[in-house]
């Protein structure tokens, strides 16, 4: 793929601590950071594994100040309001998160706030822990913004930790990590750096997903998580675009699943933004599906996988259409610039009936071109 030559890159990463059984090794990072008693959160579905980091904190005679597995989807301010209580009550003097997006932002909301170092220890594929981007939701709508006191001083990617994941839930949220890759290809603040590692984060997570139909293996889920952390980084190193703000709009005004959604709108608002594409864009995402339509792949995963068919079945009617693209094209995001409202209207007509547009052009056809 040819680069650019003018672009600027600046990274602003946590410490990562890969590998099987990693976890057991928070307290001493911790105790590097110069703390004693977090406040571990985590969502229902991930309590298991945040009681037994606790355990492994207990092991390394560190103990949390407070536990809390209230998280939930969208972070919902009541709950932010409630554990800033819970940090002033217990004298916590950290974050711990253990989960999915939902732990890790609602550590991320309340770290804005109180200033406290967080800690992550993902269960799923989100790409949270890896940036300073935080989000809020109250009446209905989501508020986004970045931060470097939301940004997570380390992150332990245990694989161990994923290990017993749902099918479903581990393809839903591996098609949320590649939207991350996707579309930092694209986006105007990308640089050769992030471009090779979307490339590669995109590959290997489609790569993963594929696998997991005929049955995963450990390689497989260690490479899954990998994958997760690199679409982190393009997530973080980019501004976010029109697939992001359509889905946090979403999620905000009708309460939709997080990864669900994404994976849902993703081949959608990629298959809009492709007359737009360089052909060395066009060309890098087409490499991981072996020169295929990515579109067409990324939509058969999403189904295979249990993602919802169309808007519809997310509670979108269609007089909803023309004011989600009335305010997307009020509210445009900043990597985007001005989108027309017709368009928009368009690329949420596919999506609620659920019929992915056929490619612009002919697909890549696989020669490596210099």
């Amino acid at each position: 793929m040819s680069t650019t030559t003018r672009f600027i890159h600046q990274s602003k990463t946590p410490r990562i601590v890969f590998g099987r059984g990693r976890r057991r090794e928070v307290a001493q990072e911790l105790r590097a950071l110069g703390v004693r008693a977090p406040l571990c959160v985590s969502s229902p579905g991930s309590a298991a594994a945040a009681a037994g980091v606790a355990v492994s904190l207990a092991d390394g005679s560190l103990a949390p100040a407070a536990t809390s597995d209230r998280a939930r989807m969208h972070v919902p301010e009541h709950l932010v309001d409630e554990h800033m209580r819970i940090v002033e009550e217990s004298g916590a003097d950290s974050l711990v998160a253990v989960g999915g997006g939902s732990a890790i932002g609602l550590a991320k909301a309340v770290a804005l706030r109180s200033g406290l170092p967080v800690v992550c220890l993902p269960t799923t594929y989100s790409g949270s822990e890896m940036t300073d981007v935080w989000g809020v939701t109250k009446g209905g709508e989501k508020r986004t913004g970045r931060d470097v006191r939301v940004l997570a001083r380390v992150v332990v990617y245990d694989p161990e930790l994923t290990d017993g994941l749902p099918r479903s839930v581990r393809g839903l949220s591996g098609l949320n990590a590649v939207a991350h890759a996707v579309e930092a290809i694209y986006a105007p603040d990308t640089s050769p750096l992030v471009a090779v590692t979307a490339g590669e984060a995109i590959a290997v997570m489609i790569r993963a997903l594929r696998g997991l139909d005929g049955g995963w293996n450990e390689r497989d889920r260690d490479d899954a998580l990998y994958a997760s952390w690199l679409c982190g980084v393009c997530l973080d190193s980019t501004r976010m675009g029109l697939h992001h703000r359509l889905c946090h709009l979403l999620g905000g005004r009708f309460d939709t699943p997080h990864a669900a959604t994404h994976a849902l709108v993703l081949p959608f608002v990629l298959r809009h933004q492709e007359p737009g594409l360089s052909d060395a864009q066009r060309e890098l995402m087409a490499r991981s599906v072996n020169g295929g339509d990515v579109c067409t792949e990324l939509l058969r995963l999403a189904r295979a996988f249990g993602a919802p068919s169309d808007l519809r079945a997310l509670g979108v009617g269609v007089d909803d259409l023309a004011p989600i693209a009335r305010r997307l094209a009020q509210e445009p995001p900043s990597s985007d610039g001005p989108i027309g409202e017709k368009s928009l209207l368009a690329l949420l007509r596919s999506l609620h009936r659920g019929r992915l547009p056929s490619p612009i052009g002919p697909v890549y056809d696989g020669r490596v071109s210099h």
